[in-house]
């Protein structure tokens, strides 16, 4: 009995220092791009032969017109691009410490109408879930039946994922950013982003051009892999809603369509 209640108290902290970590991120991207300059698109320099479209079409040919993906103009490239609102998909995440790999996230996302559910199997054999809609956080775990719950915010439901954020590229030093380019990631056209930041971190980013979301991340400290982020699986529109958005004690947050 003491055991039990001392791993009750211990998911409890957890749920409860998560709830904390995520509002700081919120308020912090709120007042961050309170102030900051909105992305604008550029087009592609028409003098420019050798600028290639996701699908391989050098610009000028018949399709329409191709931006060109540079250092310089990648981040309204990022920012004009536009995630499917309704889809579901695997992500999975893995950790790494010393080259060594000391943990992965797998999580299964949902997301329709503004509403993004997650289940993340942690390495610890723990299932988190997480509901994230009209500007709030519900958590919880398998083995009990407490949910957690406060306010979110537009990064929220990313970072119930363990993903970068569109903002993490938008908010990148241009003089950081030291590639950026098309290139096809895992069979799917993709945006791809490379920065060093001044703590000599190494961050990539590959964009999906036709679903707007994150496909593949992965950040490097010196030359050591630390992080690594993959997509597989997607599948839009969301073909699956019943009993998605609904709480342990039944109650159903979301339907679609309603």
């Amino acid at each position: 009995m003491w055991g039990d209640e001392m791993e009750e108290k211990k998911r409890t902290v957890l749920a409860a220092v998560i709830i904390v970590v995520v509002l700081a991120a919120v308020l912090y991207s709120f007042f961050h791009n309170l102030f900051a300059p909105t992305p604008q698109l550029e087009l592609a320099d028409p003098d420019a032969l050798q600028s290639v479209d996701p699908v391989g079409e050098e610009t000028g040919q018949a399709g329409g017109v191709v931006v060109e993906v540079t250092p310089r103009t990648v981040q309204s490239l990022v920012a004009f691009l536009e995630r499917y609102e309704s889809y579901r998909r695997t992500v999975t995440v893995d950790y790494f410490s010393a080259g060594q790999p000391v943990g992965t996230v797998t999580a299964q996302v949902w997301a329709d109408g503004g509403w993004v559910r997650t289940s993340c199997a942690l390495s610890s054999g723990t299932v988190e879930h997480t509901i994230v809609g009209e500007g709030r956080l519900w958590l919880w775990y398998d083995e009990g039946q407490a949910v957690y719950s406060g306010p979110a915010g537009r990064e929220t439901a990313d970072l119930t994922q363990r993903l970068p954020t569109y903002e993490d590229v938008l908010e990148l030093d241009k003089g950081d950013i030291t590639a950026a380019r098309y290139e096809e990631r895992e069979g799917q056209p993709c945006v791809y982003v490379e920065a060093r930041t001044p703590l000599g971190y190494t961050e990539r980013y590959w964009i999906s051009v036709n679903s707007g979301l994150l496909a593949a991340a992965e950040m490097e400290k010196g030359e050591e892999l630390i992080y690594s982020m993959s997509s597989h699986d997607v599948v839009s529109p969301l073909d699956q809603t019943e009993g998605v958005f609904v709480l342990p004690d039944g109650d159903t947050l979301y339907r679609s369509g309603e």
